[in-house]
């Protein structure tokens, strides 16, 4: 999935936060030509990000999954492009901080594998995801193992929907036989 969307921090705040945050321990692995590279890592799991600071831009790509997050002027604001799984969305522990200027929900979403090119917004894809998947789970008994209610992105959900699609309760989803 390829979305953007504006934050409301400023690129100053955020290669601060990157250079200086508690939630992570900083090091710097090259200064070169305009360039800042940056290893962050969790202090508590094995676990880090790179990060690629450059006057304009922050390139954030995550370890193991190695999704990006894009932040950059577009004029005076700043956006976010985030390239990744839909569930890795904001969801990551090292992320500098990147609040949704409007809700996150309203934002297109510009390429996925559910939809190709075609562009449907952020709640579109969300509901069409969560019927995939709960689609896969009733009709496959693998999923059941491979899938678990916490794939669904929590951030998107908890902080950012007003109205939306409501997880089913976990005593409403159909149980396989043998479970």
């Amino acid at each position: 999935m390829r979305i953007q969307f504006e934050i409301r921090e400023t690129l100053p705040e955020i290669i601060d936060e990157v250079l200086h945050s508690d939630k992570w321990l900083t090091l710097v692995k090259e200064e070169k030509h305009g360039l800042k590279r940056v290893i962050i890592k969790d202090p508590y799991f094995d676990s880090e990000a790179s990060i690629d600071i450059w006057e304009e831009e922050v390139h954030v790509t995550t370890a193991w999954s190695n999704y990006t997050y894009r932040i950059y002027l577009r004029g005076k604001t700043v956006w976010c492009e985030y390239i990744g799984a839909y569930r890795g969305l904001l969801e990551q522990n090292l992320l500098p901080s990147l609040t949704p200027k409007e809700n996150i929900l309203n934002s297109e979403v510009l390429n996925s594998s559910l939809f190709g090119d075609k562009k449907e917004t952020l709640r579109n894809y969300s509901a069409e995801n969560l019927k995939l998947k709960n689609f896969r789970r009733d009709n496959f008994e693998g999923e059941n193992i491979l899938a678990s209610p916490q794939d669904h992105p929590k951030v998107v959900y908890d902080e950012y929907i007003n109205e939306g699609v409501p997880l089913p309760p976990p005593e409403n989803i159909k149980k396989k036989p043998g479970n």
